[in-house]
């Protein structure tokens, strides 16, 4: 059976890895780039391009306002379950979600993760499969999600 959840909240921790691991400094790289783009401009016309860049900067960073609230939603998910007894969780997320974040999942790799997961930290691979299942229902909570 197809989860949908399940692969927004993978995609959504693999997306907050790939990129830091900070919304904050997500928004700030989205700011920077858009007003180094504007820079590079030439001849755009506009009398005051400080106040253009800014503005362009702001537009950029709305633009990717729900990549924005994956990422928070993911720190507010990964504050919660470090600051519980769910510390274990981290560490399967940390294995099984963020390990190569910037490379294409391929068939296989979730279960050799969750392998890998089992062996370090130590728990049974159905276990670790039932935090990660948890740590997405978190998620989805914070993001605001239909569950």
């Amino acid at each position: 059976m197809k989860n949908h959840i399940r692969d927004y909240a993978t995609e959504a921790f693999r997306f907050y890895a790939r990129n830091g691991k900070s919304a904050e400094k997500y928004k700030q790289k989205i700011y920077d780039e858009a007003l180094q783009e504007l820079s590079k401009e030439k001849g755009s016309g506009i009398s005051k391009p400080t106040e253009a860049a800014i503005m362009r900067a702001e537009t950029a960073v709305n633009e990717k306002v729900a990549e924005i609230k994956d990422m928070e939603a993911v720190e507010l998910t990964m504050a919660e379950l470090n600051a519980s007894k769910y510390r274990d969780y981290v560490q399967a997320i940390e294995f099984v979600y963020f390990k190569d974040a910037d490379k294409k999942l391929q068939k296989g790799d979730i279960y050799n993760r969750v392998h890998q997961a089992e062996i370090n930290i130590p728990a049974s691979e159905r276990t670790i499969y039932n935090w990660l299942s948890k740590a997405r229902k978190i998620f989805a909570i914070n993001r605001g999600l239909r569950i």
